[in-house]
């Protein structure tokens, strides 16, 4: 079988250590009786307080968790998140290894069945980390997962990645899992993004509006119709708008958090019971847990402005996922103790 697929290339995630022992609950954790069982985990994931459409969750398989990571938008937190938290909810995290490239985008009808069906035997309760755009299992008649995702406003996450790919660490760390891989040369290495920016001939931070741009936020969220990789695309926007409101559980803003983290707690327990008290006792503090990248310089706001020029549609499916997010966090906050 021959599939065209769309890639990315990688760096590796950080694979850090810690404990696993249980804290207390902190100061702004949910203060109502949580349960505790595997099936009352299972049942309160479908009965919170809140309903549709702003909670679907009980529409989905709640065997089956799937997180879309996006490069460079909390996804090495998520999964260390999960990591702490499997024990204490009674499920098994699945996470592949870091890849020289990931597939993203994945026109061919059977790999995506081929993929689809590959997920859905997991044996147990078990939150699955891999990224690649929408796919809709129930179109294969397999029982759909909770999905959910974190994003980034889309200029500063652009940002990130420009520097991300040149930090020292990430390029050793690469290079001791793929040894064939060469470092970058020494000009990649010390170019700046308003460097990049001024200079028209350099492809790396063009964002054309039109063309296909690898990994744009949209894409994941949009599936698999040509359309979706097209960057800034009317048609992807509305499509990844859809799919959002009809099979997204939760969509985490990274500069969000705690209002994300809230959310995830309380519309996904069956596998975030106790995230706010495992994030903020145990990563907090932690750049290496967070996977947070110690070169990233100052960028000019001139460079922000006009880089910004082409991610009108971006933006607003950002502002969307915003206000979606708030919507969910409000329909909550009575129950959320004051601070």
């Amino acid at each position: 079988m021959v599939m065209c697929l769309h890639t990315m290339l990688l760096p590796p995630v950080v694979q850090p250590s810690y404990s696993e022992d249980r804290d207390t609950t902190a100061d702004w954790a949910f203060t109502e009786t949580v349960p505790t069982s595997e099936d009352e985990l299972i049942q309160t994931s479908r009965s919170r307080g809140v309903g549709p459409p702003l909670n679907i969750t009980g529409n989905a398989n709640q065997d089956l968790l799937l997180m879309t990571p996006l490069l460079r938008c909390g996804a090495t937190t998520v999964r260390n998140l999960l990591k702490l938290l499997k024990k204490d909810n009674h499920f098994e995290v699945v996470a592949n290894p870091p890849k020289k490239s990931e597939v993203v985008h994945i026109p061919d009808i059977e790999a995506q069945n081929e993929l689809a069906s590959k997920l859905v035997q997991q044996e147990g309760p078990t939150a699955v980390l891999q990224s690649f755009s929408y796919i809709n299992f129930t179109q294969f008649n397999l029982s759909k997962p909770i999905h959910i995702s974190v994003v980034r406003e889309p200029i500063e996450r652009a940002i990130s990645w420009f520097y991300h790919v040149r930090a020292p660490f990430q390029l050793i760390e690469r290079h001791n899992r793929f040894p064939d891989t060469s470092f970058p040369t020494r000009a990649f290495l010390k170019k700046d993004l308003e460097t990049c920016l001024r200079d028209r001939r350099d492809k790396e931070c063009r964002y054309i509006p039109g063309k296909e741009v690898l990994g744009h936020t949209i894409e994941f969220f949009c599936g698999h119709d040509p359309f979706c990789p097209i960057f800034g695309s009317p048609e992807g926007l509305r499509q990844a708008k859809e799919v959002v409101e009809k099979e997204f559980a939760v969509v985490g803003i990274l500069e969000e958090w705690p209002k994300t983290l809230a959310v995830l707690e309380h519309y996904i327990p069956r596998y975030f019971k106790g995230a706010s008290d495992a994030y903020y006792k145990k990563m907090h503090d932690s750049k290496i847990l967070t996977n947070q990248n110690f070169y990233k310089p100052r960028v000019d706001e001139k460079a922000r402005e006009y880089l910004s020029r082409n991610f009108t549609i971006e933006l607003e499916f950002y502002d969307f996922l915003k206000q979606r997010l708030d919507r969910q966090y409000r329909a909550i906050a009575t129950t959320l103790p004051s601070t």
